[in-house]
């Protein structure tokens, strides 16, 4: 039933997405494009326990002005798995898809949460192919006196469902929080799972899920070359005031700072529309 969705949802859904595949260091990595080649690259970067769906309601936006990518990194969506996962690897996996779809000059790389992470190891890494990196609402750094790194270790149980639809409605995402766009949540849920041998299961690797350790990224943030913003919601549990604060004050000067109200973490799924004028806005300070 699509009769009581958005409009503005049903035909950014509608728009055809280009897919592809590229070959990362022996592990497939798919993607997803919207907009012409040769346009600016907008490259999106899915958080923890995602994929590159979750950009389908916002990249069509963007896609009369750039070449809009968005990939499923290693260990999630449609992409192969990996005996290890670290954000080296992750990274080069970013400038491969970049390369793959037709992204040639400097790209603008936006990261929401776990893939913030990725965007600033790209932006660190590869600063002559990223003109900018847009966090959106990802902690990137440890506060003084924290540890330099987190574990996912128990984030989520690994269970498989009858069918379909059970594991569909078994998706929660992480952190877990209310949304008020419950379409879009179930929109996302669907292409959460696979079938497998036994019924079906999450696409995320269980191994990225109970392995990966996220890093401390405070020194690569204190020497980026390359431009930096970040999209924050106001009632995020990871971006409190005292983390927003340590992050003004290690970016880069004059580096644009948005915090959408009514937003938690998942920023996108609770003010999606307000998060696509933040986001044009945001790439207004490059071109």
């Amino acid at each position: 039933m699509t009769d009581n969705l958005p409009s503005w949802f049903t035909d950014a859904i509608a728009q055809p997405a280009e897919t592809g595949c590229v070959t990362v260091q022996g592990c497939p990595i798919a993607y997803r494009c919207w907009g012409s080649p040769g346009r600016p690259g907008l490259l999106l970067i899915h958080g923890f326990n995602a994929h590159s769906h979750w950009w389908d309601f916002i990249a069509p936006a963007f896609a009369a002005d750039y070449r809009v990518v968005a990939l499923d990194c290693s260990g999630a969506g449609d992409s192969g798995h990996r005996e290890h996962y670290d954000l080296d690897t992750f990274a080069a996996e970013v400038i491969a898809v970049a390369e793959a779809a037709g992204i040639g000059a400097p790209m603008i790389v936006v990261g929401h949460s776990f893939g913030g992470g990725i965007a600033l190891r790209t932006a660190a890494r590869f600063p002559e192919r990223v003109k900018a990196m847009i966090s959106v609402d990802a902690k990137l750094i440890a506060l003084p006196g924290e540890g330099r790194t987190r574990s996912t270790s128990g984030f989520l149980p690994h269970a498989i469902y009858p069918d379909a639809a059970s594991a569909s409605a078994a998706f929660r995402v992480i952190p877990p929080q209310r949304c008020p766009n419950q379409f879009l949540i179930d929109h996302i849920a669907r292409h959460s799972v696979r079938e497998v041998e036994d019924g079906w299961a999450l696409k995320a690797d269980p191994a990225l899920l109970d392995n990966f350790r996220f890093e401390d990224q405070t020194d690569a943030l204190l020497n980026l070359v390359t431009g930096f913003g970040m999209i924050s919601g106001t009632l995020s549990a990871i971006i409190t005031q005292e983390v927003l604060d340590y992050l003004q004050y290690v970016a880069p000067r004059g580096s644009p700072f948005s915090a959408l109200p009514g937003a938690a973490h998942h920023v996108f799924l609770d003010q999606p529309l307000a998060f696509i004028d933040a986001l044009r806005d945001m790439l207004g300070h490059w071109g």
